[in-house]
């Protein structure tokens, strides 16, 4: 793994009538161990989980894979005030990986189409300005990186579909051993799209030894072989196996007797 352990420091009484410090899962924080290379938080909407995953995202400093710095996306304010109470042990210290959220991949993939187009404009202005020498010499690095871009992330991310848009920015971006930080990604992502990421996840935990952690809500994604699942219920955190979960309890009832569960409704 590559964080082998989390703890708050100390609670700011100070500020408990403020968010985050008014969630019960904050009040309660223990420390939790992580001893898989893919660990889940799992629990109901409103239960902590993503507020402590971008913290920690904070804290170890990966980038965001969005339009913004983590630091300047207001909407993280209060995971970056959190990530300064938290502390994090590291097995091993690396800011390779990024955090990313399902609405994050919108800016991600306008920001990569911005950037080409910069590149186009600037191809143009060279190529209407130049006087003398090799203009190709001149143009090369510029074209060179305008289709580093295409072959890592398609000339038009936003052409696609989200559910393959969002498959092709993970295939692109899961690259050597890093710290992965990832929520709710089957919001994008239909069934079986979620079984080629969990794959894809086993197959890079498998090469460089990458650390997952990922909020989700999908038995699908959870199901992970050698992972371990942190449940968020009842103000507290504990470790659990996924079939406990009452994502999974739910999902198996209504796929073995849907009729039964629609008349307990």
């Amino acid at each position: 793994m590559i964080i082998s352990s989390l703890r708050l420091r100390n609670f700011p009484e100070e500020e408990a009538e403020k968010f985050p410090w008014t969630l019960p899962i904050i009040k309660n924080l223990e420390e939790l161990e992580f001893e898989k290379n893919i660990s889940f938080f799992v629990g109901e909407n409103g239960s902590g989980k993503s507020t402590i995953l971008e913290a920690i995202a904070a804290y170890s400093e990966v980038p965001l894979a969005g339009s913004f710095r983590l630091e300047e996306d207001e909407s993280l304010a209060a995971a970056n005030e959190l990530a300064n109470y938290l502390y994090l042990r590291f097995a091993e210290k690396t800011h390779h990986g990024f955090f990313v959220r399902a609405e994050d991949f919108i800016g991600f993939s306008r920001n990569i189409k911005n950037q080409i187009k910069a590149l186009d404009k600037e191809i143009e202005e060279i190529k209407a300005n130049f006087e003398g020498g090799d203009i190709k010499l001149m143009l090369g690095p510029i074209k060179g990186e305008k289709q580093n871009f295409i072959n890592r992330y398609s000339h038009d991310l936003e052409a696609m579909s989200h559910g393959e848009g969002f498959m092709k920015f993970f295939t692109s971006r899961i690259t050597g051993k890093g710290l992965y930080l990832i929520d709710e990604p089957e919001a994008a992502l239909s069934p079986t799209r979620q079984l080629s990421l969990l794959s894809l996840i086993l197959e890079k935990v498998k090469q460089t030894g990458s650390h997952f952690i990922i909020a989700t809500h999908s038995p699908i994604i959870m199901s992970s072989p050698d992972s371990e699942v942190f449940y968020f219920q009842d103000g507290s955190i504990s470790k659990v196996n996924y079939q406990e979960t009452e994502h999974y309890q739910l999902t198996k009832a209504i796929l073995e007797n849907p009729e039964l569960v629609m008349k307990e409704l």
